[in-house]
């Protein structure tokens, strides 16, 4: 059946991810994955090749040849996306989180548009900051998606950097998280040595620039927790089990490569230059918890 199928995909792509990482080997791209497996909602780019990458930036170059999982020294945007545009994820208080999802956009009396917030395309990181949607003001884990032109707008506006890195837009770029596996000795997303997520950090126009672009907004509490619970478990078996039971249900997080021109693409790290060879000397492993 289609479910199996993608019970067995999903349980080959986390062994994979778990010995590159390991072992410092390339990730392969999934391209091969059955069909509802990378059929939930994900599309090609409209007028494209059907690939594993994303969208092109500005360089016009092959999708097979921009491949980002083919180079170390480059980070690779990974999240849902499809011919509409792109998800990210956020952790609020219910009463922000219920206004969110019943208007379908943000606001309320309690929501500071301006305020720096941070979007998060990894599931798994999100479910690690908000401790599984229990930490306080974050007990509820919404996913948005926005359109591929406000994503290259917002990420044609920040700088990356750590710390005071950054205008009224920043670009983090910390440890994976993966999703399908905890930590040995505590209950969180395992991290990942050899791989990093993107973080994006907005304030002022940039962050109302994104709160009046949103296309909807889902509220996957139940989700984030329900994770958490299986993450808990100490077998490895049952808890691998209880994930590939979830798997229907969670994201498709594949390499995406947003549409912005080839000088924001280098600067923010995707494409090779000074700051691709800047991360690549931090280390894979360095954490920066600002978000």
């Amino acid at each position: 059946s289609t479910e199996r199928c993608y019970h067995c995909y999903q349980s080959t792509k986390a062994l994979l991810a778990l010995l590159a990482d390991r072992h410092g080997l390339i990730q392969p791209s999934y391209t091969d994955a059955p069909t509802g497996a990378l059929g939930r909602g994900a599309a090609a780019p409209p007028g494209g090749p059907s690939t594993d990458v994303g969208f092109g930036g500005g360089g016009g170059s092959s999708a097979a040849a921009a491949d980002p999982h083919r180079d170390h020294d480059v980070q690779v945007f990974e999240g849902e996306w499809d011919e509409e545009g792109v998800y990210v994820y956020q952790a609020f208080n219910d009463e922000i989180a219920d206004w969110a999802v019943q208007h379908q956009r943000f606001g309320g009396p309690r929501f500071k548009p301006e305020r720096m917030t941070w979007i998060k395309p990894s599931f798994a990181w999100v479910l690690y900051r908000s401790g599984y949607a229990s930490k306080h003001n974050q007990e509820r884990v919404l996913k948005i998606k926005v359109s591929h032109g406000a994503m290259a707008h917002i990420l044609s506006t920040c700088s990356t950097g750590h710390g005071g890195g950054g205008t009224v837009g920043r670009v983090q770029w910390d440890p994976s998280r993966d999703l399908m596996a905890a930590e040995p000795k505590k209950r969180e997303p395992r991290k990942m040595l050899r791989a990093r997520a993107i973080q994006i950090g907005m304030k002022g126009e940039l962050s109302r620039f994104y709160v009046e672009n949103t296309l909807s907004i889902e509220d996957v509490t139940a989700l984030s927790r329900a994770v958490g619970e299986a993450h808990g478990i100490k077998n490895t078996t049952a808890m691998n089990e209880t994930m590939a039971a979830l798997g229907p249900e969670l994201p498709d997080e594949r390499a995406y490569m947003p549409r912005c021109s080839e000088e924001v693409l280098v600067g923010l790290g995707m494409k090779r230059g000074a700051t691709s060879e800047s991360l690549s000397r931090i280390g894979k492993g360095k954490a920066h918890d600002s978000r």
